[in-house]
């Protein structure tokens, strides 16, 4: 419980004072007689008063008081009994000594006893009964949390708790709820309604939680709009204590004892940020005074009236902060003020390793706010900011030639020991570790004879912000090596022993490559690699030296791709993994029998069902691929097999256990680099997935480390509520603090250095700084030059648009050379844009950018007939500056395969020998791209995970790859993880489909055009162009503009004479390339001015595929044609004869004259508006030649019905009426008046006119420009809002103008009638979105682009209405440019609660009326 220490009060027998009363007792004897008297002229004493008093500083303390006579005038002497287990209290002299004082240790009732005797033994005693009764012990509460129960009270002053709700959802980090899928939650507009009422504690929910849920929940308390307990920020509940949960109305503090509201100060979050030694910040600038207090022992007693009694404070004052100090803190600087002591270094470092509140205080001593502190960067600043402090101490075992010495970075400890076992795990010492106070570091030196190979753990005293305890806990070693099973123990172990390397390990080398251009990433898991392959020996499986097998058909199958051009091997993620088990018996795979997994899981539903002895592969042999039972089964075996992913890491620098023959000591070390080094030999480059964006676990879990050595440093926590960031998946580090970046470092230089990794990728990049991605690239070329970095640019969490520090995007690391997976052509790619019925243009486009490495200054024309360079498309908006930023890919482990997500796209009536057309061409386009091709393992094999999106945790059988080619996997079984629920009837319907079926020659055909296009690719450095000039001079796109063949992409590279750029010869063997994508079912040819002497590649001529060898080039006069089957990427070469000859010009057709479709023709909007008249034809009726066959026009016209034709001043050379055109969907309404065409104006106001001529018909568009309106004039609906909006519940305009995150001022409030506003002031360039306000932006909506149900890449315009799609925008976003001033935000749905889909809506963006 908790409650002000200014409330606790003791009552005896009930009564409400601080005073007691006498319940009984007395002045006589008790009923008792006295003693015989052996002296008959004795007189017995007699106790003529016995009374008690409590203490009003000390709970439970009571003074006894008493008299006591003898008419003998007797010396007296008493003993006092207090009627507990206490010993009675002897007094000598009990007339001189009248009081003692004692304290009980808990409530109750007791019989306390006073005797009194003379010399001889004479006595009398008196009785005296108290009930003491602790007000600070609350009621019950009526319910409390049971087994998988989460119960939240919510308490208000008024006791109104009418329309008072919980929103409750799974996701954002935390999987909780059992009564929602992963990915659910409650409806906004409803909530989740109370179980009932407490009449101390208010208005109570019971939630069942999953069973195996992650450790957290999601809750926000709310009636209709409003938020109570948090304000605007969501309430995360940690599962990891208490289960019961006590809010207050108005306080954002979640207790875990019972509380009862008071007037006064509580301690709220942790928003008290230690900055350096001397500064702390804090969200209130009003303080006069700044105290933090600090307890060793961890015993701070808070009242919410007085604060904290004692001097065990340090005093702050208001400062201001320096630019570097400002810099460590970009998200915080301006909206929390500083403060600053002078006080000791000594007394601070003493304060930074016990329990921290600091209290705020005005200048008249008031108590303004109370938190609780965050200490990481003064940690950084105290023992890293000097030459040769802690940041450059090494840190984990060093070995010399007779000892070792194991240091451990953990400053706040209050001691460190070090526990020693044998090979047992039996203790076999306990070394005390020193403490350099100068750097934080603890250290033991043993001499290596008696501690080598042996197993350690540290023992830690140290203050843990979770418990709020001084906690003492093992932990084992952040730097492991090595480890025991399941990463229990860490080892001593030295990596350079002999016997830990392979034959050769020291001299063998990585094979090379002359660019990183040059290279070919192929992603591949450990475990399915070779788990499903029986050519690989059994003991071999799934492990590390199924490498070395060179003639199983895995690793034949490897040799295959490296021999077609493959350079690298990408293997998931191989540290540490805390998610599989590694002891033998622990685990059960589909190879194991029916009563093994029974064993391990009774509730497996093949238990009782099917033979014990049959193995579990055989049963889900036998299901039928329709139904559940291979979902069932496989999800009975989840978290007691062996497969995973294993992005949930342990343990960083020691290889993963399971893996290896034998998970105890140092088997895996070895291993692991057999496994290396036989890649190596097979011609690999070996890339390691690294994750250090987060960890499995942090605070008091068993499979924390970095949180148990200096708790709350090497996380990142919400800078107000202190809340454990999550936003990566997991518990995300903080990789922007000093040691935690060293920590990478060293990681990296460990693995390139002992493990040989020649190239690292890097899970969820852009939660890190760019600044530690590239000090880490230089520590790692120092060792290998030609290592390569690349990893996952996305931009999103609390690090989102460098708001934490200049984070490791797409956009940031360009130019860098690290490589980012590139999304931008993916999706298009995998949604089959070129052999749908209607190809989106713009996705098109988006496949071009692809090809030309997305590079920001490409120019490009795009599908309206706009030159633009790469950065200016707002949709898919091109990022990279160097071919080596941009990693292409259509499928990696993350999502379904490329062969699944193209099934949701490709028409249900497409034959299977066109679906695998369609999947080849695919997967042919990453590798004709500039930039670098990626491809997950199977993708040559249309390798299917039974259309599951996300199989981490899916077991070997959704995971199998097949060698002999007989299947895909297609038909495994129903999607097992939750994120595929909302598509498993599309997904049942698709699976009925008997064309999406593959055999042994459709998988052979497509692996044999997949090695085709590795063969060609290889062929010449043209696919591999190394700078972006290069790209922009040689590289051209044809087939381009409004009046483009839908569905074809035609580009070139040039190595030839005649362009604008005198180009060096890259290729002695060809002139010019030609790439034709055609994407159609019917064959397409397309006309390239200049382009001769053309010939189908060598290799496609004698292709697998017979339809690639028909495809033709036929030379005409200045121009040349190309010729390509339905669904066939082909590749033609211009051969080069001698010296280097004439090329094709990247330009050659971009750069051609635009001429105007109706030539010099000017041409009138002419009707009603202008009486019909020449004379009145003024230029204010002219349309303009933008450019691409667009003409426009703005005009003013008046209110009333219009007429009007589109024509010149003679009616003679034009004359477009009502039959003549066609209207887009975005023209408002036009009718036909007897051939004229017609429509209404509302009011007076400007009206665009667009007239698009590309086509045979022209397509009009005509809209209404309001470019103002009263911002006032719609209220706000007191109506919950009808539309189930993810996270909070509401949208928000959310973009560059708010940091990306969901900010109040851009709220969109509901105003009724499905419509949503937001008033705010805005200025300059800005790219948004409507979104929810969850870091996920999980509801999205965006104005469409023109002709398109994709995000419109336009700059948008005020005042004209916008056609909205409610889907996942991806990175992209809508762009407008306004003048500073206010302005509206208008959305109109046009149902209540839309489905996901386009046409949704409208947008219009108008400025405020003054």
């Amino acid at each position: 419980m908790i409650l002000p220490i200014s409330f606790k009060k003791i009552i005896i027998c009930g009564v409400l004072t601080t005073g007691l009363a006498a319940c009984g007792g007395g002045g006589d004897d008790g009923g008792k007689g006295p003693n015989p008297d052996t002296n008959p002229n004795n007189n017995a004493p007699t106790v003529t008063s016995f009374s008690a008093q409590t203490s009003t500083t000390s709970l439970f303390e009571v003074t006894f008081s008493w008299e006591v006579a003898d008419s003998d005038n007797d010396a007296l002497a008493c003993v006092l009994s207090t009627g507990d287990s206490q010993a009675n209290i002897d007094i000598a002299d009990c007339k001189a000594t009248t009081s003692a004082t004692v304290t009980y240790q808990a409530a109750g009732s007791y019989s306390a006893n006073l005797a009194v005797s003379d010399p001889s033994n004479a006595s009398a005693n008196s009785d005296f009964a108290l009930s003491l009764v602790d007000e600070n012990t609350l009621p019950d509460p009526v319910v409390s949390a049971g087994d998988n129960e989460l119960v939240i009270f919510y308490n208000r002053s008024d006791d109104n708790y009418e329309h008072w709700v919980l929103h409750l959802w799974n996701g954002d980090g935390c999987i909780a709820y059992a009564d929602f899928a992963d990915d659910e939650g409650t409806v906004w507009a409803l909530g989740q309604a109370a179980n009932g009422e407490d009449a101390n504690y208010g208005a109570y929910w019971i939630l069942p939680l999953k069973t195996d849920h992650n450790g957290c929940a999601n809750f926000i308390v709310h009636n209709g709009d409003e938020k109570d307990i948090g304000g605007d920020t969501n309430n995360v509940v940690d599962l990891t204590g208490e289960h019961t949960i006590w809010t207050l109305s108005g306080n954002s503090e979640l207790y875990t004892e019972a509380i009862l509201a008071s007037e006064g100060v509580f301690i709220e979050g942790a928003s008290a940020h230690w900055l350096t030694a001397s500064t702390v910040l804090l969200p209130i600038d009003n303080a006069a005074e700044v105290r933090i207090y600090h307890s060793a022992t961890a015993d701070l007693a808070f009242d919410a009236v007085t604060g904290i009694t004692g001097d065990n404070y340090i005093t702050f004052t208001a400062s201001t902060l320096s630019e570097n100090e400002a810099a460590l803190v970009p998200h915080i600087k301006d909206s929390f003020a500083a403060y600053a002591t002078n006080a000791d270094l000594s007394l601070i470092k003493a304060a930074l390793k016990g329990e921290l509140v600091a209290i705020a205080y005005s200048a008249n001593g008031e108590m303004l706010s109370a938190t609780r502190v965050q200490i990481a960067k003064a940690l950084d600043d105290i023992y890293t900011s000097g030459d040769n402090d802690a940041n450059e101490a090494i840190l984990g075992l060093v070995y010399t030639a007779n000892n070792i010495t194991a240091s451990v970075w953990a400053p706040t400890a209050q001691s460190v020991a070090l526990h020693v076992f044998d090979k047992a795990k039996t203790l076999t010492s306990t070394e005390t570790m020193i403490l350099d106070a100068a750097t934080g570091i603890w250290s033991f030196t043993g001499d290596k004879v008696s501690y080598d190979r042996q197993f350690f753990r540290y023992q830690v005293s140290v203050y843990h912000p979770v418990s709020q305890k001084i906690e003492n806990i093992w932990s084992t070693d952040p730097y492991s090596v090595s480890l025991a099973t399941n990463g229990l123990y860490s080892q001593f172990v030295n990596l350079n022993d002999d016997d830990l390397k392979p034959v050769d390990w020291d001299n063998h080398l990585s094979p090379t490559i002359a660019e990183i251009e040059d290279a070919v990433i192929l992603e591949a898991h450990i475990r399915d690699f070779s788990i499903t392959d029986s050519s690989t020996t059994a003991q071999n499986r799934g492990k590390y030296l199924a490498f070395t097998e060179t003639d199983s058909n895995a690793v034949q199958y490897l040799k295959s791709l490296a021999d077609a051009g493959v350079t690298h091997f990408h293997m998931l993620p191989a540290n540490d993994i805390a998610t599989i088990k590694e002891g033998v018996g622990e685990t059960v795979n589909i190879h194991n029998t029916v009563a093994e997994l029974c064993i391990l899981n009774a509730s497996a539903p093949v238990c009782g069902v099917e033979d014990n002895s049959a193995t579990i592969l055989s049963v889900l042999e036998s299901y039928q691929p329709t139904s559940n039972d291979a979902k069932d089964l496989v999800a009975s075996m989840r978290g007691i097999d062996s497969f995973n992913w294993g992005y949930d890491p342990h343990h960083f620098n020691a290889p993963e256990g399971s893996y290896a023959s034998n998970a105890d000591g140092v088997t895996r070390i070895k291993e692991m680099r057999e496994m290396n080094k036989a890649l190596h030999d097979l011609g690999f480059r070996v890339v390691l997935d690294v994750v250090y964006n987060h960890t499995s676990a942090s605070g008091l879990w068993d499979n924390s480390v970095f949180d148990k050595m200096v708790p709350g440093y090497y996380h990142r926590y919400n800078e107000i509520s202190g809340d454990l960031e999550k936003s990566t998946c997991c518990d995300n580090t903080a990789t922007e603090h000093v040691m935690m970046g060293k920590f990478v470092i060293d990681s990296l230089v460990q693995w390139t250095k002992q493990y040989k990794f020649d190239s690292f990728r890097f899970d969820i990049m852009g939660h890190m700084p760019k600044a530690t991605i590239l000090a880490a690239r230089a520590a790692v070329q120092a060792i290998d030059p030609d290592n390569y970095f690349y990893g996952e640019g996305w931009n999103w969490g609390e690090v989102v648009s460098g708001r934490l520090f200049d984070n490791a995007i797409q956009q940031t690391m360009a130019g860098s050379e690290v490589g980012t997976f590139n999304d931008r052509p993916r999706d298009a790619i995998r949604e089959a844009v070129l052999s749908v019925t209607s190809p989106d243009l713009n996705k098109i486009d988006k496949i071009r950018r692809g090809l030309a490495a997305t590079l920001q200054n490409y120019q490009l024309q795009d599908f309206k007939g706009v030159i633009k360079l790469g950065r200016d498309f707002s949709d898919g908006q091109a990022y990279a500056l160097d071919p080596a930023d941009i990693i292409n890919y259509v499928s990696k482990h993350d999502n379904e395969t490329l062969w699944d997500y193209l099934q949701y796209n490709l028409p249900t009536a497409m034959l299977n020998d066109d679906r695998v057309r369609v999947h080849n061409l695919s997967a042919s386009i990453p590798l004709l791209s500039q930039g670098i091709p990626f491809f997950q393992l199977g993708l040559d094999k249309m390798r299917s995970k039974s259309m599951d999106r996300n199989t981490y945790d899916a077991g070997d059988w959704y995971n199998a790859v097949d060698y002999s080619n007989q299947s895909n996997n297609w038909q495994a079984g129903t999607p097992i993880d939750n994120s595929n629920d909302s598509n498993l009837a599309t997904i049942a319907s698709i699976k009925t489909n008997v064309e999406i079926a593959v055999d042994n020659n459709d998988i052979e055909f497509s692996s044999a055009i997949f090695a085709e296009f590795l063969a060609i690719r290889s062929d010449s450095p043209l696919f591999r162009l190394t700078t972006e000039q290069d790209v922009i001079n040689r590289v051209g796109f044809h087939n381009t503009g409004s009046s483009q063949t839908p569905g074809l992409i035609v580009m070139s590279i040039d190595d030839g004479t005649g362009g604008s750029t005198q180009l060096k010869d890259l290729d002695n063997n060809y002139d010019a390339i030609v790439v034709v994508i055609n994407g159609t079912d019917a064959e397409q040819s397309h006309t390239i001015s200049t382009a001769t002497d053309f010939a189908l590649h060598s290799i496609q001529l004698t292709s697998a595929d017979t339809s690639v060898q028909t495809a033709s080039f036929t030379a005409g006069t200045g121009a040349g044609t190309f010729t390509v089957p339905a669904y066939t990427s082909a590749v033609f070469v211009k051969a080069q004869v001698g010296a280097q000859g004439a090329g094709l010009a990247a330009g050659i057709t971009r750069d051609a004259v635009d001429v105007a479709p109706y030539g010099d023709t000017v041409i009138y909007l002419r009707g009603s508006m202008n009486n019909w008249s020449s004379e009145e034809l003024t230029d204010a009726y002219r349309f303009i030649y933008e450019e691409n066959d667009i003409y426009s026009l703005n005009v003013n016209l008046t209110a009333g019905q219009q007429s009007f034709k589109f024509a010149d001043a003679q009616w003679a050379n034009l004359n477009l009426g009502f039959n003549d055109v066609s209207f887009t969907a975005s023209s408002i309404t036009v009718n036909d008046d007897g051939g004229n065409m017609t429509f209404s104006v509302a009011s007076d106001g400007i009206y665009s006119f667009t007239i698009d001529a590309s086509a045979a018909t022209a397509q009009i568009t005509i809209t209404s420009i309001a470019l103002t309106v009263d911002c006032r004039a719609l209220i706000d609906s007191a109506d919950a809002i009808p539309f189930d909006i993810a996270g909070g519940g509401e949208l928000y305009v959310k973009g560059n103008h708010s940091g990306w995150g969901a900010n109040e001022l851009y709220r969109l409030h509901y105003k009724g009638n499905n419509i949503y506003q937001a008033v705010a002031d805005f200025a300059g360039d800005m790219q948004f979105k409507l979104a929810s306000d969850d870091d996920d932006w999980t509801t999205q909506l965006w104005v469409q682009a023109e002709a398109s149900n994709d995000i419109s890449s336009d700059n948008l315009a005020v005042g004209v209405n916008y056609v909205v799609a409610y889907d996942d925008g991806g990175t992209d976003n809508n762009v407008i440019t306004l003048e500073a001033g206010s302005y509206s935000f208008l959305l109109t749905l046009n149902e209540a609660n839309p489905s996901q889909g386009a046409n949704v809506g409208s947008l219009i963006i108008q400025q405020c009326q003054p």
